[in-house]
């Protein structure tokens, strides 16, 4: 496997795992809130920007 590919899978990975990681923690405080969906979907899009951040703005050095 070339090299470019095995990166782009390990950022793919990066992705999945963050937002899934988020959307369990939107629906763990979705009781806190009063509103479960609304929670897991803000957990999921905070979720996406903490995977955009591991593999585009910290690789910028």
């Amino acid at each position: 496997m070339s090299k470019k590919k095995n990166k782009k899978q390990v950022q793919k990975e990066t992705y999945i795992l963050c937002i899934t990681v988020g959307l369990f923690i939107g629906v763990g405080l979705g009781p806190v809130f009063d509103s479960v969906l609304f929670s897991a979907l803000g957990g999921a899009i905070l979720g996406a920007g903490a995977g955009y951040f591991f593999n585009h703005l910290r690789n910028q050095k």
